[in-house]
């Protein structure tokens, strides 16, 4: 091509132009255009177009003499694993044992009362066979024991004898056990404040230290239930029962919902009893996949009753027995069986 008289090529210019480029450019980076013009006899304009294609040529050698082997995309597909990876595995409770659990609420049993809902709960039991049954505590109501009315009072005088609390627990057990039969599945029982009356009465008499405890424990060990102190705790599956959960200055925790304070501060999933008032819930806690679960099994007494000292109190009580689900520590699923469900299926 002809440019400015002299006649040359875009190549051979191109050319000419990468041999006077160091030449011709400027300590600060810029070229001098009038004197790239000079020595190849172009025009002034055209230094700016050849250096534009020049630096182009240099960009596309370099990413062909930089671009890495890549596979294509179809073989890519055939050979890469088939798993899906996850920041955490939400199955990981999946092959850990599992432990089917039918836990029992405050019983209250006093002399007197109905005790017929033993037989059916001990039906509902010997249908499920679950592997484990725990009762929560206050069992017994030992109003023998209680410290609330005032001494040498009315009140005081109708309480029953420790020896007719006493009886009744055995009424109770029996009429369980009837349907259950006696070591083929594990019972437990947690001492509630109400067993802990009888410590608590030992303590005021002590000509009868030894005395009391002891036949409250032999009424347990004859029909094979292991026991648990109050305030202590039993674990299974790394769920942690107790019949309520204590604060650091051992008190009991209450309140209208005390699963709510009890997961703030549990590190554990706890089931726990006290208030007879059924709840299930989940309370997530810091970390991947983490929680923990509060269990208040509510009350196993008779349907309706309230307790003489408890009337007048905000109720919305609750009577049943519970079936639950432990595994991983955590109540994985939790039912509460009604008492007129159990009068309806077992009278």
């Amino acid at each position: 091509m002809n440019v400015d008289g002299v006649t040359t090529t875009p190549p051979e210019g191109l050319l000419r132009l990468r041999v006077l480029l160091p030449e011709f450019t400027r300590p600060d980076g810029s070229l001098n255009a009038r004197g790239i013009a000079r020595a190849l006899g172009i025009s002034r304009s055209t230094v700016p177009r050849w250096k534009a294609k020049i630096d182009e040529e240099d960009r596309q050698a370099a990413q062909i003499a930089y671009t890495p082997d890549i596979p294509d995309i179809e073989s890519i597909e055939e050979t890469k694993p088939r798993v899906r990876v996850r920041a955490y595995n939400p199955n990981v409770t999946r092959d850990l044992p599992v432990r089917r659990v039918i836990g029992i609420g405050d019983t209250h049993v006093a002399p007197g009362m109905d005790l017929t809902h033993f037989t059916w709960i001990g039906r509902h039991v010997a249908a499920r066979k679950p592997d484990n049954v725990v009762h929560f505590g206050d069992f017994n109501d030992f109003e023998s024991c209680e410290f609330h009315s005032a001494p040498g009072s009315g009140a005081q005088k109708r309480r029953p004898t420790f020896s007719e609390d006493i009886e009744a627990g055995y009424d109770a057990l029996e009429l369980y056990h009837k349907e259950v039969g006696v070591g083929e599945i594990p019972h437990d029982e947690i001492d509630g404040n109400h067993e802990f009356r009888v410590e608590r009465y030992e303590e005021m008499a002590p000509n009868l230290a030894g005395s009391l405890v002891v036949q409250r424990e032999q009424m347990f060990a004859r029909y094979r239930w292991r026991t648990t102190p109050y305030r202590h705790w039993l674990f299974l599956e790394g769920v942690g029962m107790t019949h309520v959960p204590h604060t650091i200055m051992n008190k009991p925790i209450g309140g209208r919902y005390p699963e709510n304070t009890i997961g703030n501060q549990a590190t554990h999933s706890i089931c726990f009893a006290h208030t007879h008032r059924f709840n299930h819930v989940t309370v997530p806690k810091i970390g991947i996949n983490n929680s923990i679960t509060v269990t208040n099994v509510g009350s196993a007494m008779p349907w309706g009753y309230v307790a003489k000292y408890a009337e007048g109190a905000t109720t919305g009580l609750t009577y049943g027995i519970v079936e639950m689900t432990f595994r991983g520590g955590r109540v994985e699923e939790c039912a509460l069986i009604s008492m007129l469900e159990l009068e309806r299926r077992y009278k």
